[in-house]
């Protein structure tokens, strides 16, 4: 049975689009267990993948090459590092740079001198660069300016880092951009077939960021051990899996979710057809206890670090709170008959984030597999409208999937407020104030509510019985709204928002998109872009093994001082 035909059961009791596509509830995701950085290493240990770090050569400073190896399902995976140091002023958040302190390539196949003599030449490179089919992934990033330095010199002089300076850091690297997908000439993911282990959408990309985490990991031991060879120690217990893989992300993603309506149905739709089974489930003592001990993690996670709300979002302490308000509550749902239904509707009026929080927290006790997961998440974007349909189905089709764009008032002057273009130079999405420049012929064609409503407005100016292949010839302008309008894509494939209009918050998108990478820790740093951190709390590669639990996510931060905490040797 495919996604869409489950999305229409009418049986299933699914939330409805008009709640879940509200700008503010997808602004409110949270990572689940189908975040894509979780449903890879669940893949991994549950297929018995080997990861090894092959070679490491680096000089105190950091500078040089780490390889790793991955054998995966009858295929074998190589990530190679290229390290250098950079100049501060250099270090940058946007995807356009000259210069990084990481390049690396995710490749398939086995390492010959040949193909390290052409990634050594090409990947550092970056979007000058020349690939070809054995590299599925490229990427870059840079060291954390304020903690690298740092996290070597307390590892150099046998001491563990001090939680009050480096605990709310997450990260030691930060990752720019991950490219994939035949860009630059690497493989499509189009050749993949349906069990090769990378097939799933962005599973390439995450085994690539699980690698670069592990690279900035060993890029400081190894210069700590380097620098004071008889004094140096690895980092202990608690700080070995703390450190995720820093990122940020800006306007991108925001033209991303508006033109894969297919892509983002099937990631919402997993979602809520998952929660509408959870909400089914009549309570037992060993469902109540997997929730309680999430709920338990997650003030765990939350209450160790200290932090105010950053706009728009809740912060750590606003975090911990609402969670000792969701395990309250749950005590005394507990006993219900659906007590998991019970505290769902419990948290629809306490706001969205703490109502998608609570979302998460459910999805623990689902129990879909990771092969319908992966199933569900490819989708065929490809279908062509049919273009004998008459302007009569148009107009009906306006009634079923768009009666909400009577809620976006779209004739105000603020509803053109902005344009979205790609930049000249960049090649960044960016959003232009619309009455200082002439949008013509450099529009990104985003603006997916105006271009609707325009069309809902010249559809009642046609006969009823006209075809939509003549009323193109007269109004070519007007493709993309019709192609999105006949297009099956799914009730959860339209955000309800305008994002050309002046109120538009582009970190809403951003999150939801984010979430479902699983990332976390959203420090909004504008309107327009976030930072975040992913893999914070999973295990390292010598730890990737069968019995590898599910539960690394929300790790809490290490406590204690140099004096108390245990010293590992390198």
């Amino acid at each position: 049975m495919n996604l869409l035909s489950i999305l229409d059961d009418s049986e299933l009791s699914l939330r409805s689009p008009e709640k879940v596509m509200r700008p503010s509830v997808m602004g409110s995701a949270r990572l689940t267990r189908f975040s894509f950085s979780r449903s890879m290493i669940r893949r991994a240990t549950s297929n018995n993948w080997k990861a090894t770090r092959s070679s490491i050569e680096l000089d105190e400073y950091g500078r040089g090459r780490i390889i790793y190896r991955v054998e995966a399902e009858g295929h074998v995976f190589h990530f190679v590092a290229f390290t250098t140091t950079i100049d501060e002023s250099q270090h940058t958040d946007r995807v356009i740079a000259d210069a990084w302190e990481i390049s690396a390539a995710l490749i398939e196949g086995e390492i010959t001198q040949d193909l390290l003599d052409f990634l050594t030449e090409e990947v550092p490179k970056q979007e000058d660069s020349r690939l070809d089919s054995r590299v599925l992934v490229l990427t870059r990033g840079n060291r954390s300016v304020r903690f690298y330095e740092y996290l070597v010199d307390h590892l150099a002089s046998g001491s563990q880092p001090n939680p009050e300076l480096v605990g709310d850091a997450g990260y030691i690297m930060r990752s720019t951009a991950f490219y994939g997908n035949g860009k630059f000439g690497m493989r499509s993911f189009l050749g993949f077939d349906s069990k090769h282990p990378l097939s799933a959408p962005y599973r390439a990309q995450f085994l690539a960021a699980w690698l670069f985490r592990e690279a900035s990991y060993d890029s400081v031991e190894y210069c700590a051990q380097i620098r004071n060879p008889e004094k140096a120690v690895a980092f202990n217990k608690e700080w070995c899996r703390f450190f995720g893989l820093g990122n940020s992300t800006g306007l991108g993603l925001v033209p991303w979710a508006m033109k894969h309506p297919e892509e983002v149905n099937a990631w919402i739709g997993i979602r809520e057809i998952a929660l509408a089974n959870v909400r089914k489930l009549p309570g037992s003592a060993e469902r109540i206890e997997i929730l309680e001990k999430w709920i338990d993690q997650g003030y765990s996670h939350f209450s160790s670090f200290n932090g105010e709300d950053c706009w728009p979002w809740m912060g750590p302490d606003s975090l911990s709170s609402a969670i000792l308000e969701i395990q309250n509550q749950f005590s005394l749902l507990k006993s219900d008959e659906y007590p998991f239904d019970a505290l769902y509707l419990w948290s629809e009026h306490q706001g969205d984030e703490i109502n998608e929080l609570v979302v998460s927290l459910l999805l623990e006790l689902d129990e879909t597999s990771d092969e319908e997961i992966d199933q569900f998440l490819r989708v065929n974007s490809s279908h062509l409208p049919d273009l004998s349909l008459t302007i009569k189905d148009l107009k009906k089709k306006f009634v079923e999937k768009y009666s909400w764009l009577d809620e976006l008032n779209l004739e105000s002057p603020n509803a053109k407020y902005f344009w979205w273009v790609y930049s000249d130079h960049a090649e960044e999405p960016r959003r232009a104030t619309r009455s200082i420049l002439d949008p013509e012929h450099r529009e990104m064609p985003i603006d997916i509510a105006l271009r609707l409503n325009e069309l809902r407005k010249d559809l009642n100016k046609i006969e009823d019985d006209t075809k939509i292949s003549e009323f193109l010839k007269d109004s070519p302008q007007h493709g993309i709204a019709i192609n999105r309008l006949v297009k099956e894509s799914g009730p959860y494939s339209e955000p309800r928002e305008n994002v050309c209009d002046l109120d538009h918050v582009p970190l809403n998108l951003q999150r939801f998109q984010l979430a479902m990478y699983g990332m976390d820790n959203f420090k909004a740093q504008s309107t327009d872009w976030v930072r975040v951190t992913l893999f914070q709390g999973a295990p390292r590669i010598t730890e990737l093994c069968s019995d590898t639990s599910d539960d690394w996510v929300w790790p809490q931060q290490p406590k204690g001082t140099n004096e108390d905490l245990e010293k590992e040797p390198v």
